[in-house]
C-alpha cells in the first residue's frame, strides 16, 4: 500500500475554543490508483492534505490522533529531516490556488523540472 491514512484527527485552537477540522479520516491509496476527495468548503480536505504532507501550521493546528503511513512508515513518527527528504521525491501536493504556487511567466514543465533538479 502506498498511502494509508488511519483515523486522522486534526484540531485548531482558537480564541473561541477548539475547532475540530478533521475527525477520523481513513483511506488507502495504492500505487497507480487515484483518489478524489470531495466536500464542501471548510470540510477538511486541505487540512487533511497538509497533515499528510507535514506542512500543517502547528500551532495553531495540531494532529491529535491517527496514523499516516507512506510505504509502511508512519510519517508522524519520523524526524522532520526525514520527512523533508520524502516530500517532493516521494509525495507531493498541488495547491488549490495554482497562481500562488506556480509562476505564470514560466512553463509548468520548467517549474516541475526545477523542483526535480534540486532534490
Amino acid at each position: 500500500m502506498l498511502l494509508q491514512v488511519r483515523d486522522l484527527h486534526v484540531e485548531f485552537r482558537t480564541r473561541d475554543g477548539v475547532a475540530h477540522a478533521v475527525n477520523g479520516v481513513t483511506y488507502e491509496v495504492d500505487a497507480g490508483q487515484t483518489l478524489a476527495v470531495l466536500g464542501e468548503s471548510g470540510s477538511g480536505k486541505s487540512v487533511t492534505a497538509q497533515a499528510i504532507m507535514g506542512i500543517l501550521d502547528m500551532p495553531p493546528g495540531r494532529i491529535t490522533g491517527g496514523e499516516i503511513l507512506f510505504r509502511g512508515r508512519d510519517l508522524l513518527k519520523l524526524p522532520e529531516d526525514e520527512r523533508r527528504r520524502i516530500r517532493g521525491a516521494g509525495i507531493a501536493m498541488i495547491f488549490q490556488d495554482a497562481l500562488s504556487a506556480l509562476n505564470p511567466v514560466l512553463t509548468v514543465g520548467d517549474q516541475l523540472g526545477e523542483m526535480l533538479s534540486r532534490t
